[in-house]
């Protein structure tokens, strides 16, 4: 299935379409990218959604999380 990811918070890249495997969780999609699961947030149809949720077909936001104190 393919899904399209739009990148925010300071990636080299804007947009990414992977075709990802039936069963692959979120947080398997962000290693396969080189992305710490950690340090973002998924966002799908305007919600976050858990990492280790099942990747659904699609369009799904990344963005990272910044922190500071």
């Amino acid at each position: 299935m393919r899904v399209k990811i739009r990148f925010l918070g300071g990636f080299e890249k804007d947009f990414e379409e992977v075709e990802v495997e039936k069963g692959m969780r979120y947080h398997d999609l962000l290693k396969r990218l080189g992305i710490n699961p950690e340090t973002v947030v998924v966002v799908k149809d305007g919600k976050p959604v858990p990492v280790d949720d099942f990747v659904e077909e699609g369009e799904i936001t990344v963005m990272r999380v910044i922190s500071g104190g």
